[in-house]
């Protein structure tokens, strides 16, 4: 629309120079319109490069942010398939009984969190490990919720994307994460997390309620 405002107004103002010098009908003189075209390609010209330099830079920016957002949600996925086989992998710690050997972590984490067993020091130390891990990726996840949010689009209606996104790990892993931060405590939770991550466990897997 700029390039168009430009170009009309360079006519216009040709034009009317013509007009103020008695020029009031449509030359026929094919070195009027030369000199015409020569002044309308000497005014647009420069607007033009401006204009595709501009497409450029706006191009390489769309890739730029498009790579980031690739990069980002491999890394999430990467982690996200650590974290899941963490819980899905037997427990091999006689400690808590029998019975408990070679289930997997996640029937071992609920049983805790239900107080059927209890729980030991070194039991713990793994949980707040996992606990780490899952606020690793909730930064990972909350820079990608930030890069949606950024996009660059004419229309706001990125926020939802963010909020989609934060549903998904919510349904997720939110329960499973609260069980786990009630077997160790609240206190040496926060004491192993980062204010950082801390932050961004909250924020995408707390929803309005903290942990």
């Amino acid at each position: 629309m700029a390039f168009i405002a430009v170009s009309v107004a360079a006519a216009m103002t040709y034009l009317f120079a013509m007009y103020a010098v008695g020029n009031i009908s449509i030359s026929q003189n094919n070195q009027d319109w030369g000199g015409f075209g020569s002044y309308i390609g000497g005014v647009v010209a420069p607007v033009a490069s401006l204009l595709a330099g501009y497409l450029v830079y706006k191009s390489f920016a769309s890739s730029a942010y498009q790579q980031k957002l690739l990069l980002a949600r491999e890394s999430i996925s990467r982690l996200d398939l650590v974290v899941e086989k963490k819980l899905e992998m037997p427990f091999n710690n006689v400690g808590l009984g029998a019975e408990y050997y070679g289930q997997p972590l996640r029937l071992v984490l609920y049983a805790l969190s239900n107080n059927e067993i209890a729980t030991t020091e070194a039991v713990n130390k793994a949980i707040l490990a996992l606990l780490h891990n899952m606020a690793i990726m909730t930064t990972s996840i909350r820079y990608y919720i930030d890069l949606l949010g950024a996009h660059p689009s004419d229309e706001r209606d990125n926020h939802w994307l963010g909020q989609l996104e934060k549903s998904y790990w919510i349904e997720k892993y939110s329960t499973i994460c609260s069980r786990m931060v009630r077997i160790v405590g609240q206190s040496a939770f926060e004491e192993k997390l980062s204010s950082e991550e801390l932050r961004s466990f909250k924020l995408v897997l707390g929803g309005e309620r903290g942990f």
